[in-house]
C-alpha cells in the first residue's frame, strides 16, 4: 500500500455526467497516495451559483477536507467552472494544486450552437438545465480569479461528427482548445484525447499526478 499523504483531491465530473466517469483517476490517485472525495451533484437542475454552494456542503462535511490537510481539485468540464467559483467565493485556506480536465473556461462555440438553432434549443434547455445556458461564449463568469497553481490538460480528438462545422481551431469534439485556457493558469498541455472519453486516458492520469506533485506538467517526449 502506498504511503498517505496526508492530502485529499477532489473530483468534479462534468455536464450529464457522474462521479462514475472520475472513478478510473479516483482509484489511480489513490494508488498514489492521495485521499480521495469523488462528489456527485446535479448538474442538470442547478445553476453554477446553486451547484457551487452544493458542492460547499459536501466538502464541508467529510473528513477527508479537514483543515490541516492540503487540498486540491481535479474536475472535467464544467466542473472546472465549479471549482474556480468554489474556490473564488469560500476561499479554502488549505488549497493546494488544481487539475483542469477539458475545461470550457471561456465557453464554447458548442453551447453556442446548440442554444442558437430554433429547432435544438429548446432540447438543450431541457436536457442540460441552467447551468448548460451558462457554458455559452458570451456568458460573464467570474474574472481574474486564478491566483492558484493551475494545471489544463486539453484535447485535440474528436468523434463529434458536428465538431469540424462548429468548433475553430484544435478541439476535443467539445471545446476548443483555446477556450480551455484561462489567464493565470500555471501549465497548459494538449494530449491525443477526446473531450467524453480523456478521463479514462492513461497518459491524462499521468499528467494529473505529476502536476500534483510538480506543479507542471511532463514534456510530451516524457509521456
Amino acid at each position: 500500500m502506498p504511503e498517505k499523504k496526508g492530502e485529499t483531491v477532489i473530483l468534479l465530473h462534468g455536464i450529464l455526467r457522474s462521479k462514475m466517469d472520475m472513478y478510473p483517476i479516483t482509484k489511480y490517485l489513490e494508488g498514489k497516495g492521495y485521499d480521495t472525495l469523488n462528489i456527485l451533484y446535479p448538474s442538470r437542475q442547478q445553476s453554477l451559483e446553486e451547484l457551487t454552494n452544493f458542492i460547499h456542503e459536501k466538502i464541508q462535511t467529510t473528513d477527508h477536507c479537514l483543515e490541516n490537510k492540503e487540498l486540491h481539485f481535479v474536475t472535467h468540464s464544467m466542473g472546472s467552472l465549479i471549482a474556480r467559483y468554489y474556490i473564488t467565493i469560500h476561499k479554502p485556506e488549505n488549497l493546494g494544486k488544481v487539475v483542469m480536465l477539458g475545461p470550457p473556461n471561456t465557453g464554447s462555440e458548442f453551447a453556442d450552437f446548440l442554444s442558437e438553432t430554433k429547432i435544438i434549443a429548446p432540447l438543450f434547455k431541457h436536457i442540460y438545465g441552467p447551468a448548460g445556458q451558462q457554458l455559452r461564449t458570451d456568458y460573464t463568469h467570474i474574472d481574474k480569479d486564478i491566483t492558484y497553481p493551475l494545471g489544463v490538460i486539453a484535447g485535440n480528438m474528436s468523434i463529434n461528427p458536428l465538431a469540424p462545422w462548429v468548433l475553430p481551431g484544435e478541439h476535443d469534439g467539445i471545446v476548443p482548445v483555446e477556450r480551455t485556457k484561462i489567464e493565470g493558469m500555471t501549465d497548459h498541455i494538449v494530449v491525443q484525447a477526446t473531450h467524453s472519453f480523456m478521463m479514462f486516458n492513461p497518459k491524462v492520469m499521468g499528467q494529473i499526478h505529476h502536476f500534483l506533485e510538480y506543479n507542471k506538467f511532463k514534456t510530451i517526449d516524457q509521456n
